[in-house]
């Protein structure tokens, strides 16, 4: 390892804040969320011409600071998208790059288990989480119609572990 912290580690998170804490500072209108090693860049504008310049502005001061530390970023990973309000016309905005690689703009994207779409219907995320619980019910119903000889207790837990989650 020649930059970074060991994954699965039990100081590694801690490791990890302490070593992206010199990240570059975010200006008025970006913001940074951070999980672990998932980073969000946020920013707001009205304008989806600014907005591109705002996150553009600040991926450049960001490129700066993983070349000077040596982390590596698989920017095919990267992806952006513009949430605007229902009714709303969406342009197709420039491309943004980081290390001369474009960013792919997106209608859908996934951030920590949670699928948002460009409007903010929670649709997608729905759509997958029911597809799934059919499926896990479809895998589990032979173990939990009353003709099953699995006793009460443990149809209750596979319910818990599997189809509630």
């Amino acid at each position: 390892m020649r930059a970074g912290v060991a994954q699965g580690g039990l100081f590694s998170p801690v490791l990890f804040n302490l070593y992206v804490k010199d990240m570059p500072k975010p200006s008025h209108h970006v913001q940074l969320a951070l999980y672990a090693d998932d980073t969000v860049i946020i920013t707001t504008s009205r304008t989806p011409v600014l907005l591109v310049n705002y996150l553009q502005t600040y991926l450049s001061h960001l490129e700066r600071w993983l070349t000077e530390w040596r982390i590596a970023i698989n920017v095919s990973k990267s992806s952006a998208i513009i949430f605007a309000r229902a009714g709303r016309r969406l342009i197709q905005p420039r491309s943004v790059t980081l290390f001369g690689e474009p960013i792919n703009w997106v209608d859908t994207i996934r951030y920590l288990g949670v699928t948002l779409d460009k409007r903010l219907t929670w649709s997608p995320h729905i759509e997958k989480l029911s597809r799934r619980t059919a499926q896990r019910i479809g895998l589990l119903g032979p173990l939990l119609n009353r003709r099953s000889d699995l006793s009460i207790r443990n149809g209750v837990l596979l319910y818990k572990q599997f189809l509630r989650p």
